[in-house]
Formats: C-alpha cells, sequence, structure tokens
C-alpha cells in the first residue's frame, strides 16, 4: 500500500470545510428584492421600487417599464 502525501489528506479536510460553509449558507433562507406579486407588480407597479410603471413597447408587444430599473413586464392582452 502506497503513502498518501499529506498535503492530500490536508486538502480533502479543507474542501470538507468549505463544503459544510457552502452547505450552511444554502440551506439560509434567501429572499429576493423584486415583488411579482399581484399587489406590486399586477396593479402596474414597479416590482423593485413600488412607483408606477409606464406604457412602452417592446419588439411591438405592450409592456410597462421602470427606466431607473430597466425593467420590463408584458401587459396581458385583456389590460391593453
Amino acid at each position: 500500500m502506497k503513502h498518501i502525501p499529506a498535503a492530500f489528506i490536508t486538502a480533502n479536510a479543507t474542501v470538507s470545510d468549505a463544503s459544510k460553509k457552502v452547505q450552511a449558507a444554502a440551506a439560509k433562507k434567501v429572499e429576493g428584492r423584486i415583488d411579482m406579486s399581484a399587489d406590486v407588480a399586477g396593479a402596474g407597479l414597479c416590482p423593485e421600487c413600488h412607483r408606477p410603471m409606464e406604457r412602452s413597447h417592446a419588439n411591438g408587444f405592450p409592456v410597462l417599464t421602470c427606466d431607473e430599473h430597466r425593467i420590463a413586464i408584458p401587459i396581458p392582452d385583456s389590460r391593453v
């Protein structure tokens, strides 16, 4: 049986420790700041800043836009 260099064993332990840290970070609940709920985006407000969005067109399709946050949300046919 060959001898395993100490550097390999140490590196393996470091990877395991890093893996544990990544798993712990992934377990935390992360909430985004974009609110696509019916009360915000569904009401024509920007999902980022909650201010009224402007009507515009993107590739011929009607959209609501927020120039400050560069967000465009398609408008359903029933709201055109």
